[in-house]
């Protein structure tokens, strides 16, 4: 067979120590490569404690060159919260309830965090069952397209953080994102690229929170009349 561009090797989807594996890599199989304890390659995946910048970018070339991926259930069981927030939204089909999860997804990943989305398909009823997932999981923290009061009351009592967007149906008790002006009392009615902003701006809330649990709840007003 003559060689063409039509032969040449298609990109690996995973590397080749992975090729007939039977297990995921672990730490102490990066630690092993890189010439480190488990302890050093732990610390330098989290980027949390001390580690030597060798042994940091051994750690890190180690871990690339073996595919690993962190083990997020795993420090759920050690940390009882997990790295991600959960969205529930009434109906995913509605541009400005897509564009806001759009916005959480994307400042979510840019800060570390998965998301867990639970679309009600606009049916309110199931908000609840949606919510015990996001319990299950351990989220960290929730964005929600309030459709009732029920939803922050129900996160409340498992200490979840909450942040509603584009309207309030509970005022006072969590950090909102809502739209400005007469918007404000209507649900979101917003354009795709507000609602974006909105979800964005949801995210930073909820560090905010991870950070100071105790602040008083905030109420941030977007677009025309905030």
């Amino acid at each position: 067979m003559g060689v063409g561009a039509t032969e040449r090797a298609e990109p690996r989807l995973r590397p080749a120590r992975l090729v007939g594996a039977t297990s995921r890599p672990t730490v102490k199989d990066v630690a092993a490569l890189a010439g480190v304890s488990r302890s050093a390659a732990s610390r330098a995946l989290s980027g949390t404690g001390y580690v030597g910048q060798e042994s940091r970018r051994r750690v890190l070339e180690a871990a690339a060159e073996l595919g690993y991926v962190p083990h997020m259930s795993a420090r759920y069981l050690k940390d009882r919260v997990s790295r991600c927030v959960g969205v529930l939204t009434l109906d995913v089909r509605r541009p400005e309830d897509a564009a806001v999860v759009a916005g959480v997804c994307a400042a979510a990943r840019e800060s570390g965090l998965a998301t867990m989305v639970a679309d009600l398909a606009g049916r309110p009823l199931d908000a609840l069952e949606a919510l015990r997932d996001f319990v299950a999981f351990g989220v960290a923290g929730s964005v929600l397209c309030p459709v009732s009061v029920e939803p922050v009351a129900y996160l409340s009592g498992y200490a979840v953080p909450v942040v509603e967007v584009g309207r309030q149906f509970a005022p006072g008790r969590c950090d909102a994102v809502v739209a400005g002006g007469e918007r404000r009392a209507t649900g979101l009615l917003v354009d795709p690229d507000e609602a974006v902003a909105m979800g964005r701006e949801a995210v930073a809330l909820l560090l905010r929170r991870f950070e100071e649990p105790a602040r008083p709840v905030e109420v941030v007003g977007m677009g025309a009349g905030a």
